[in-house]
């Protein structure tokens, strides 16, 4: 599979893990991180509702690191955001809304790639 442009996946650094880890390496990894985010997710949704602006940019930067080890760079670029930019909470609102359906694009992408690693070997 030759390297493609992504603004929501960076596919060069999964190639790279890949040839580091295999393919079952790294399906490991994908799969932990379907089972932890679904947890740091609701968790940041709990602080934002408690308006805790230091423990939801705390909470952010934990998010923005595990979806950047695995290549998800618009997950992470979004919780970079709400880590490090100025904001009203409203806007926080608006991202984490439209997180489940950029976590489901994202992770979808990666599956499918992974199924094809899978097919091919």
């Amino acid at each position: 599979m030759t390297t493609r442009n992504s603004n929501e996946i960076d596919w060069a650094l999964l190639q790279q893990y890949q040839q580091i880890l295999g393919i079952q390496g790294i399906a490991d990894s994908f799969t932990m991180f379907l089972q932890v985010l679904p947890d740091y997710q609701a968790e940041l949704e709990r602080l934002v509702a408690t308006r805790d602006e230091a423990a939801v940019r705390s909470h952010a930067h934990k998010i923005k690191g595990s979806c950047r080890s695995l290549g998800f760079q618009r997950l992470g670029e979004e919780m970079q955001f709400i880590e490090k930019e100025p904001w009203q909470w409203g806007q926080v609102e608006s991202l984490i809304a439209e997180w489940p359906h950029h976590y489901s694009a994202d992770t979808t992408m990666v599956e499918n790639w992974l199924a094809g690693l899978r097919k091919d070997s």
